[in-house]
């Protein structure tokens, strides 16, 4: 007599052993009912890395203006307060910071270097400012694109949810993305050290 083999019942995805998935599912609200609030420590400064999906604040007053010294090698951004950036013009340049955020609500800024005194900038930073400016609206990556000199603008296909601002204003946000590195006077060590003193 043959064995016969009896089929096995095929269990629905959305179920494991008779139990329903979604009742394992964490509420989005999650963090808020247990009174959980999650703290600003660190805001990165820089560029959106490539697959990063991101949004920028639609207010003017999430924008803060300012000298920014970038290290490239240290891979570090300083803010220099006007008097200081006047004696070293060379290695500074003004941006507009803007407010931004990624789909797991990391809040970061994004400098975009500001027109010159001619009003116009290079294809680079200008494709970036008009990227951040659709950013208020829409969920987008960039990738740079060589052939153009400029930035590729690459919508979200799903209509996602809207970002979830912290509650801290534009200073805020300075203040913990620039902690130990404002440059208020010449003797500072970064500056000593990019014009050759040490």
């Amino acid at each position: 007599m043959q064995n016969q083999t009896v089929p096995q019942q095929s269990i629905p995805e959305t179920t494991i052993a008779g139990m329903d998935l979604k009742s394992l599912r964490l509420p989005a609200n999650y963090g808020a009912t247990l009174g959980v609030k999650k703290l600003l420590t660190n805001v990165l400064v820089g560029k959106p890395k490539k697959p990063q999906f991101f949004r920028t604040h639609a207010s003017d007053d999430m924008t803060f203006p300012a000298m920014l010294l970038e290290n490239k090698e240290a891979r570090e951004s300083y803010v220099v307060i006007p008097e200081v950036a006047q004696e070293i013009s060379e290695l500074v340049r003004p941006v507009m910071l803007h407010a931004a955020i990624d789909r797991q609500n990391n809040v970061f800024l994004i400098p975009v270097p500001l027109p010159g005194e001619d009003g116009t900038r290079n294809p680079w930073h200008e494709s970036l400012a008009q990227a951040v400016e659709h950013a208020k609206l829409k969920w987008i990556r960039i990738t740079a694109n060589m052939h153009v000199g400029g930035y590729d603008v690459n919508e979200a296909q799903a209509e996602l949810p809207e970002p979830e601002w912290p509650e801290h204003d534009i200073d805020a946000l300075v203040r913990v993305a620039f902690r130990g590195k404002i440059i208020t006077t010449m003797d500072h060590p970064v500056v000593h050290s990019l014009l050759g003193k040490i």
